[in-house]
């Protein structure tokens, strides 16, 4: 095994420094031999591959045996995938990548609230790149990197998402919603529709009424009609790390530490997870959900995890008893047998849920999960 004392490491992939070799060395921007990193990473003074730190850890795990090889160890890929998992974010490269994605994380958050609020406006992407402090072109890329989409495609996406919710659970017609929506004529608002959903509106909003018009009320689940304040949540987006356990782990053990070092575990913090986009109509992959702890007052931001609002107003709030897994099925009930049948329509496409107690204490038939959905009449 390694000898921890007294070692330089590749502030890269980790692996030990042969200053003994010099060819095992990176070089620099002038071509001299560096002392940070191996020639597997640095290159006249560029990182040879563009990865994440997960990536880099599965190279190695991949050819243990070079590792091995190269260091004079003798790890199994699983002790070696472990030690990497602790050793690589104190290194240099990546302890400057968190700090470089944490800043562009930030100023892509305050974009995206800023189009929440005025999704309906004239919205200039370049004007928004200037205030965060970005080139237009590097504004585009950070944007493309965030959330996975162009900043016009995610707007286009978001105006008509929204537009799908007003059909689904309001009365207004289609053109009071064109009104509502700013958009320049009917005509223009049907084709965008049509395109992103494969059909009309008038067909969409049939679609759904079909769809409650055949479900039995037999199984109403109960509701609490009441009014909350604005609450804070420190969060982190979970995007599309549900795929991938480890990821999802990792951050679950990130809300922990949070929890441990900055509310000294207090009770009272209880874990939430947020949905702002209709279950219904937004796809899996592209849904905007955080899972994080309710705080009181301010809170202090660290890497991914920054404080967002919930706001405040009238709720629908029901309580769920057991498994996280079939939650899915009990927001079908709400959607398909309470709001149909309530004299309230959901006032935005927004849901979230606190969780009352938890997994590791609690059987998974005991498991209680409260579901906040914003209503209006």
């Amino acid at each position: 095994m390694e000898q921890i004392a007294d070692k330089q490491y590749c502030q890269s992939c980790g692996m030990p420094l042969r200053f003994d070799v010099e060819e095992y060395l990176g070089t620099n921007a002038d071509h001299s031999y560096s002392d940070e990193y191996c020639y597997y990473c640095l290159k006249d003074g560029s990182y040879t591959v563009d990865i994440s730190m997960n990536e880099m850890v599965d190279i190695w795990v991949k050819y243990t045996d070079k590792y091995n090889w190269y260091s004079g160890t003798d790890y199994t890929p699983q002790e070696l995938r472990t030690l990497l998992n602790k050793r690589l974010p104190t290194l240099k490269r990546w302890r400057q990548k968190e700090m470089t994605q944490h800043v562009h994380y930030e100023a892509i958050n305050w974009v995206r609230t800023y189009i929440d609020q005025n999704l309906f406006q004239e919205i200039d992407p370049e004007q928004l790149a200037k205030i965060v402090n970005l080139s237009f072109f590097h504004f585009r890329k950070v944007f493309r990197n965030v959330t996975g989409e162009n900043i016009g495609t995610y707007i286009q996406r978001l105006r008509l998402e929204y537009i799908a919710h007003l059909l689904i659970t309001t009365g207004q017609s289609i053109e009071e919603i064109g009104m509502q929506t700013n958009y320049q004529t009917k005509f223009s608002l049907a084709k965008a529709f049509k395109k992103h959903f494969g059909i009309s509106m008038s067909a969409y909003r049939e679609k759904y009424e079909s769809v409650n018009a055949s479900q039995e009320p037999d199984s109403m689940p109960e509701a609490k009609i009441m009014r909350i304040n604005t609450l804070k949540a420190v969060c982190i987006e979970v995007g599309d790390t549900f795929r991938d356990k480890y990821a999802y782990t990792t951050i679950w053990k990130q809300l922990l530490h949070y929890k441990a070092v900055h509310l000294q575990n207090a009770p009272s913090s209880l874990f939430v997870s947020i949905s702002q986009d209709n279950p219904l109509i937004t796809p899996m992959e592209q849904r905007r959900f955080y899972i994080g702890i309710l705080v009181e007052g301010s809170a202090k931001s660290e890497g991914k995890l920054s404080l967002r609002e919930i706001p405040g107003g009238m709720y629908a709030v029901f309580r769920y008893k057991g498994s996280y897994s079939d939650l899915p099925e009990f927001y079908k009930t709400i959607y398909n047998q309470w709001f149909p049948y309530s004299m309230y329509h959901q006032k935005r496409p927004l849901t979230f849920e606190v969780y009352l107690n938890s997994p590791d204490e609690t059987p998974v038939e005991g498991l209680l999960t409260e579901i906040y959905i914003p209503i209006d009449k």
